[in-house]
Parts: C-alpha cells; structure tokens; sequence
C-alpha cells in the first residue's frame, strides 16, 4: 500500500508539472499570437478602408504604380467586392482545419511540419526531450518496465511528431536493443539528452538521470521561450511596419505623379 501510494503521489506530482509546462509553453506563445494577430488586423483594415479612398484616384488618372501596389489594390478590390464569399471561405478553412486538427494523425502531421520552422524547432526539440525524460524516469522510477514504459511514452510522445520515429525507437528495444542506441538511431531526441541517457542506462541509474535530463531542458525549455517572445513580438511590429510604411509611400508616389500630370 505504502509502494502505491508513493507511485500515486509521484504521478500526481509530474501531472502538476506537465499542466504546468504545459501552461508556460501556451503563455508564451500567446503575445505572439496577438501581435502577429493585431498586424494581420492592421494590415487588413488598411487594404479594406484605407486604401480604395485612393485607389479611384490613382486609376483615373492612369497613374505609374509600382506592381506591389497593383497587388495590394486587386486584394482590395476582391475584399470589397466579394467580403461575404472571402469571409465563408475563411470560415469554412478555420472549421475545416479545426475538426482536421481533432485528429491525432493530422495533428501529429502538422506539428511535425511546425517544428522544422528555425525557431520554433528549439522550442518543439526542447518541449519532447522534457516530456520524455520526465515521464521516463517517473515510470522507471515507479518499477514499470522499459517496455511497459515505452508503450506508454509511444502515445504520449506522438502528439509532438515524428510519429514512425518513435515507433520505431521503441520497437528497436522491444527486439533487444537498449534504449540509448534506439534513440540516437532515430534521432528523436537531442544528442545531449541521449547521451545522457546513455549513461543512466550503463550505470543503471537511468530513473535519476532521466529526471536530470528534464530539468535541464525545462530550463532550456523556459530560456528558449523567454526569447522567441523577445524576438518574434517586435518583429511582427516592424514587419507590419514596414508593409504598411511602404504601401504608404507607394501610394504617395503614386499621387506625387498624378498632380504632375495635373499641373
């Protein structure tokens, strides 16, 4: 009774603290996601209302635009013209990919494909060596076998990609393999962590350090974040900046060469 409850209590713990991770990961992402969404809104706000206050000036005079003006004015004139058909579309893509999302196949796919993206493969890389060595020294830690716990770890792991890698890590083990070797052969976890690992396994003191491995890169984990919140928030600042800035000036060119041919 006192084993049981000890491994429940231990589970319960690391529940904590992957609701916790879990939370950290999804607050940090979430001032990207809103700027990124409050530029996105600018920028269409812009195209929608501002720019066909001139755009009727600009064609009857003929004036020289620039081909990056002829693109954001055609865009224009598709979202005034056919606001409803744009807006149904975009609806039905959201639905469409929210229910695609529901299913762990597709979900794995996309994550997978996200997480070859520069800076957020850090983050992905970071967030799965946490996650499995976390729950791979809890298990271990609480008597379930290597295989046991890899069967488990399979249908956790997943969800963050590279689905047939770590099918086939784990059934590398199942036929005899040890688990370091499968996990550099499939290379679903970084080098550091397996490596690591490697030494738990030799010393057979692959619980401890399992739960060494997590902490380092929870830390990781937290840095890593705390940057691509420094960086992708003013980048989207400038980057909207920057369209929106030289849409402006192309714009005000182009009624620069409209009053010449007036005058």
């Amino acid at each position: 009774a006192g084993g049981l409850d000890h491994i429940l209590e231990t589970i319960g713990i690391e529940r904590t603290r992957a609701e916790a991770l879990r939370r950290k990961v999804t607050g940090a992402l979430q001032y990207p996601a809103f700027v990124l969404l409050a530029a996105g809104g600018v920028l269409i706000f812009f195209v929608t209302f501002v720019l066909p206050q001139f755009s009727a000036v600009l064609r009857d005079f003929n004036a020289k635009t620039d081909p990056v003006i002829e693109v954001f004015l055609t865009l224009s004139d598709i979202l005034r013209g056919h606001g409803f058909e744009v807006v149904a579309v975009v609806a039905i893509a959201v639905i469409g990919g929210w229910l695609a999302w529901r299913r762990p196949s597709v979900r794995a796919g996309i994550v997978t494909q996200i997480a070859r993206l520069p800076v957020i493969s850090t983050v992905v890389e970071f967030h799965r060596a946490a996650l499995f060595s976390r729950n791979l020294g809890i298990l271990l830690g609480s008597g379930v076998t290597l295989t046991a716990t890899l069967r488990i770890l399979i249908d956790i792991m997943t969800a963050t990609g590279n689905v047939s890698a770590w099918a086939a890590m784990a059934d590398r083990v199942r036929h005899g393999g040890r688990l370091a070797e499968a996990l550099a052969a499939s290379a679903v976890l970084p080098p550091v962590a397996v490596r690591m690992l490697r030494l738990g396994e030799e010393t057979g003191q692959l619980p401890t350090l399992s739960g060494r491995v997590a902490e380092f890169y929870e830390e990781k984990l937290q840095r890593q974040l705390d940057r691509v919140v420094a960086i992708i928030g003013p980048a989207a600042i400038i980057l909207i900046s920057v369209v929106v800035g030289g849409l402006i000036v192309s714009v005000m060119t182009a009624l620069l060469s409209v009053t010449q041919v007036v005058g």
